[in-house]
């Protein structure tokens, strides 16, 4: 799997920002009508998802309540 250039900064920065998982390659998908982008924080070490449609990462909890 390769990475982008920007997944590549990020990781080497330890950047406190959410950036496509996937090495960079993440598409948004749809669920319930609404836009997510899975993605990862280098700084936090961890993964969340992306609500594109009001800009709010979902806590693990509420990513199960809405997706299932």
């Amino acid at each position: 799997m390769g990475m982008t250039r920007e997944y590549k900064e990020a990781l080497r920065e330890k950047a406190d920002r959410w950036i496509p998982a996937a090495g960079g390659t993440e598409e948004p998908f749809l669920k319930n009508g609404v836009r997510y982008l899975y993605c990862f924080n280098p700084f936090k070490a961890r993964h969340a998802y992306l609500d594109l449609d009001s800009d709010v990462i979902l806590t693990d909890a509420e990513a199960l309540e809405v997706m299932g």
